[in-house]
């Protein structure tokens, strides 16, 4: 079973439609119907994805892949046993098991291997932890059942991506969350010595994310960039660029913030930075999502004329100061505006960074139950001075 038909069945078996897939990798249903029938063969990236959609080992499809790109090229020759018997011991492999069905004409050419066969080159090993998360057999996952109906803010300290091991499949939401800036990387949350290892750091607790989220759930990822070398790192995207190529991400929309901060930072070679982006991402063609209650909230605080349309892609609010020095909070409106297009009433909201819990403090005055995680204590104990409790009406 070669790649075509390994990913038709895979989508059979899920119960998955062709048109879902092909929104998934960036294909229209036509082109992916080619994939699956085997005339067409995709990217290198949106096999990788595909094997992360259909929850099956991705170096494996891989190999499929390119099995079945070599078969496409010489399935119908007469030479194709020959081929693919040079092909293997050009790449060392055991060519006892293949047949050779078609000799070769003694007065034909010497074939120079070197020349005529283009050795595949070495690809590097994707670490799987940051495509999918990895299954811990000794963790209980139970941790939002343990909670019951509670309407307070929930605090655990710790890894983001270790403690959501105890959290439920598909049981959350909505995550909004800010990962910690690489610039502070003196930041507790930082173990990462390079640029490179940060992003991995972050995709492992997306690929938590993904695992927790409902099918029709939102993630939420506000981030900004940084500087190495006096070049820009572009952060931000390339975190987000992999988690559709590898985890299976849709992005939905990518938000500009307009912090409107007076920055007083003294350059000479480049602008100023005064804006941070806030993706939003979900599993599926279809999640949940309120345009009636985003454009009121929005409308409202924005003081909007023209209250039917719905709210732009650059958002204008103010940052908010942090009594904690070196250390930024996010504005509540950054929170309450995800929060009330993206999860539902009495839903569950997580925040796998959550400092001092502003998420968690805007979904308990939006009736959400929450989840909050961070690895300091000191700021947990912040975000638990911030939530007053409701008082109880008998009528």
């Amino acid at each position: 079973m070669l790649f075509s038909e390994r990913i038709r069945t895979l989508r059979k078996q899920l119960g998955m439609k062709q048109r879902t897939l092909a929104a998934a990798i960036g294909v229209d249903l036509p082109m992916y119907s080619r994939y699956e029938h085997g005339e067409r063969s995709p990217k290198r990236e949106q096999v990788i994805k595909l094997a992360r959609l259909l929850d099956t080992d991705a170096n494996e499809l891989v190999a499929l892949w390119l099995a079945e790109d070599a078969m496409r090229t010489i399935g119908h020759d007469k030479m194709s046993a020959r081929a693919s018997q040079l092909l293997l011991e050009t790449l060392g492999g055991d060519t006892a098991t293949v047949p050779v069905e078609a000799p070769v004409i003694p007065d034909a050419p010497s074939i120079n291997v070197e020349s005529e066969i283009a050795v595949t080159p070495e690809v590097p090993t994707i670490d799987p932890t940051i495509i999918k998360a990895p299954i811990d057999v000794d963790v209980k996952r139970n941790l939002i059942t343990s909670l019951g109906r509670r309407g307070l803010p929930h605090y655990e300290q710790g890894d983001a991506r270790l403690v959501m091991q105890r959290i439920e499949d598909c049981s959350v939401d909505c995550i909004v969350t800010t990962p910690p800036y690489w610039q502070l990387r003196r930041n507790e949350m930082i173990t990462a010595s390079n640029i490179d290892e940060f992003i991995d750091d972050v995709l492992r607790v997306m690929a938590e994310c993904w695992r927790v989220l409902k099918p029709k759930g939102s993630l939420w990822l506000n981030m900004s960039d940084a500087y190495q070398n006096d070049s820009l790192q572009a952060i931000p995207w390339r975190i987000v660029i992999k988690m559709m190529d590898l985890q299976g991400w849709i992005l939905r929309n990518d938000v500009v913030w307009n912090t409107n901060t007076n920055s007083t930072e003294n350059t000479h070679d480049h602008l100023r930075n005064t804006h941070e982006f806030l993706f939003h991402l979900v599993k599926q063609e279809e999640f949940e999502y309120d345009p009636k209650e985003l454009r009121r909230v929005f409308n409202e605080v924005m003081n909007m004329g023209r209250k039917g349309l719905m709210p732009p892609d650059v958002w204008n609010i103010e940052a908010e100061k942090s009594p904690i020095e070196r250390y930024n909070v996010s504005p509540e409106l950054l929170c309450r505006l995800p929060i009330v297009a993206t999860c539902p009433e009495n839903g569950l909201v997580l925040d796998p960074y959550c400092g001092t819990g502003t998420t968690c403090k805007v979904a308990y005055e939006l009736d959400r139950r929450s989840i909050g995680i961070d690895i300091n204590p000191e700021r947990l104990r912040l975000a638990d001075g911030r939530v007053e409790q409701k008082s109880l009406s008998l009528f």
